[in-house]
């Protein structure tokens, strides 16, 4: 049970820390933009807080998106080996964030028409932090199954 938990929060921390990147590198593309077009860059303060905003909304994806979507594709392709879980996670977020984004489109009221643009971004972000995910569970869950062959006694939890 110990091993699950700590494969799960490495794969959050993964999940986590990649979501916060593609903020980084989206400010970084519009930075750019801004730079060749010659509009506003938008303010000393534009790019620490779209940082921040992004690790806010990353701490509230992971239990709200990303630990869903993995377990589901884990019990579900559990015996079907790791592209299949990963495959099925993925789906699974994308479904999950395509439904996030589009009550969060409708409940503030922006246009009808953007609201599958919206959905859509929602859900290509999502891709890569719970790909990576659930890779680090897999990869974790195998590394400590082998571990756990080569050692000397089993371990065993004492029954209370």
């Amino acid at each position: 049970m110990v091993a699950v938990i700590a494969r799960h929060l490495a794969g959050m921390a993964v999940a986590w820390l990649v979501f916060v990147a593609e903020a980084i590198v989206g400010y970084l593309g519009l930075l750019a933009y801004a730079l060749v077009t010659g509009s506003g860059l938008g303010g000393p303060l534009a790019g620490p807080l779209l940082a921040v905003v992004a690790a806010v909304l990353g701490v509230a994806l992971l239990p709200l998106l990303f630990l869903p979507a993995v377990v589901v594709a884990e019990a579900v392709g559990r015996r079907q080996g790791t592209g299949r879980v990963v495959r099925l996670a993925a789906l699974v977020a994308v479904v999950l964030a395509a439904g996030y984004a589009t009550v969060g489109a409708i409940v503030t009221r922006v246009s009808a028409g953007y609201v599958p643009l919206v959905a859509a971004i929602a859900a290509l972000l999502v891709l890569a932090p719970v790909i990576l995910y659930a890779l680090t569970v897999r990869g974790l869950a195998r590394r400590i199954t082998r571990h756990d062959q080569h050692l000397p006694f089993p371990q065993e939890m004492p029954v209370v």
